[in-house]
């Protein structure tokens, strides 16, 4: 798959080209999103036998525990007195 947003291109002249489509369907969807129900409906397109619940409840998961994560590490660094903490 190739990725759907721009790579090494303008992503100000991509989100204005696209400023007036909706989102789903922008070529980038559903990288913009944090809702399981958009990545399950995205992913149960390419793969139809899948089902949208299970998927559901796998993406809800997978986005929390990269959630999850980066407060984990964001707690970190200020605990450690980081300047990165700061950001």
């Amino acid at each position: 798959m190739i990725y759907p947003g721009p790579i090494n291109g303008d992503r100000l002249q991509f989100e204005l080209d696209y400023a007036n489509v909706p989102p789903k369907e922008r070529p980038d969807w559903p990288l913009p999103s944090f809702d399981a129900r958009d990545w399950a409906e995205a992913f149960c397109k390419i793969n139809p036998s899948m089902d949208e619940g299970v998927m559901t409840s796998w993406f809800a998961n997978a986005l929390m525990r990269g959630y999850d994560e980066a407060m984990w590490r964001i707690n970190r660094l200020e605990a450690s007195g980081s300047k990165e903490a700061e950001v």
